[in-house]
């Protein structure tokens, strides 16, 4: 796995190029597959940072392939602790109370005030680790050349 902030050339408003053993990368020259194994690189980097300077487990996030209802395609999730173990809990109550099982939508309202704490974690992290600010930066780059792409 290539390390993305050890790659990091220069971070200009308009363009981000990274190093690739050697050789540079332009985000804006970058094909949906190639940003899409990036974005995944760059959040393993992004989320390894945040959980490694994290001290409640809850807040930690992992990321795992899950294949929607549906749909023979797996896709990438990454979420925090408390949203798995809320997601478990709903799971458990619909086991045993037929019928009583929240939408996703509820589950994530129901953890809101957390989901709150985790941005003012990411954001104050943001201001102390200029490693976790880089990953964050270039994150947000390969982002929005996804939507580039995808429009």
């Amino acid at each position: 796995m290539r390390n993305l902030l050890a790659c990091l050339l220069c971070a200009s408003p308009l363009l981000l190029s990274l190093a690739q053993e050697g050789e540079v990368i332009v985000i804006s020259e970058l094909n949906r597959a190639d940003v899409e194994q990036f974005i995944e690189e760059a959040e393993d980097q992004f989320y390894e940072i945040f959980n490694s300077h994290i001290e409640d487990d809850d807040f930690k996030i992992s990321c795992r392939r899950e294949t929607p209802t549906g749909s023979n395609i797996p896709v990438r999730v990454c979420e925090p602790k408390f949203m798995v173990d809320a997601r478990a809990r709903n799971a458990n109550t619909f086991g045993f109370n037929a019928g009583v099982v929240e939408a996703d939508r509820s589950i994530r309202t129901a953890v809101e005030p957390q989901y709150q704490q985790l941005q003012q974690r990411m954001e104050q992290m943001t201001q102390e680790i200029p490693a976790f600010a880089q990953i964050a930066s270039i994150l947000a780059q390969l982002r929005a050349r996804r939507e580039q792409l995808l429009n």
